[in-house]
């Protein structure tokens, strides 16, 4: 089978492989994802950069793999303004913790950062397959305990008030699976990491110089070594 948008071609191969490095698919063999898919009515859409994929007010009827591209997560609070959540990429599930949920609509909207494929399955059959599946049903709730934490995580960040102890929050973050570390990795760009804590972009590199004039950092392009660590943890305390 081959579904073709706009001159690019996936054909089932690409899906099954991109499929089974999806958590929810753990141990799932090739064969066993062609069998899925083959019982669904599933269908997959090409989103353009910024389109909604899923909206806050919209009825939930289905869940998502990423195919191509990546995602945005995001919360509108009630005053207007717009909270990032998580970024998601090729081979992750979205809207996967509405699939027990008895709210009716998506508490958060999904929209594509850029050209975007996502392989949609109906709610329905998903809740269906769950039930007599004990392998997808535990894969599913790992993927919820682990988006539970980074969500308790998130919530820690959003608490502090200035933008210095936003970023030291996020550096000691980085570094607390190995607490000997001082260098850090950035995995994404600095437009990125400033919408991830919720800060203008100018804001964040002012921060950052100053925390480099200082001697607490040192910014090396994406590479960033903690000086000070001392000082970092003293942030979180102002």
């Amino acid at each position: 089978m081959l579904h073709s948008f706009d001159k690019l071609v996936i054909t089932m191969s690409d899906i099954l492989e991109i499929i089974a490095h999806c958590p929810l698919f753990k141990n799932y063999s090739s064969l066993q994802i062609r069998e899925f898919l083959a019982a669904t009515n599933y269908s997959i859409n090409r989103y353009k950069k910024n389109q909604l994929i899923f909206r806050m007010d919209q009825p939930i009827t289905h869940v998502g793999i990423i195919l191509t591209g990546s995602v945005e997560v995001q919360k509108v609070i009630q005053s207007g303004r717009m909270i990032n959540l998580i970024y998601k990429e090729k081979g992750e599930i979205i809207a996967e913790g509405t699939v027990f949920s008895t709210i009716p609509t998506y508490p958060c909207q999904v929209s594509s950062r850029e050209t975007t494929d996502v392989l949609l399955l109906p709610k329905q059959y998903m809740f269906q397959a769950l039930g007599c599946n004990p392998n997808l049903l535990t894969n599913l709730l790992q993927l919820m305990s682990d988006k539970l934490i980074m969500l308790n995580t998130k919530i820690e960040l959003l608490s502090y008030c200035s933008i210095q102890s936003k970023i030291a929050f996020s550096l000691l973050h980085c570094i607390s699976q190995n607490p000997m570390a001082h260098e850090i990795e950035l995995p994404y760009s600095k437009k990125a990491w400033a919408e991830h804590l919720n800060v203008p972009r100018p804001s964040l590199c002012r921060e950052l110089r100053n925390l480099c004039k200082t001697d607490i950092i040192t910014l090396n392009k994406r590479t960033i070594t903690i000086v000070n660590r001392s000082q970092l943890e003293a942030m979180l305390n102002e």
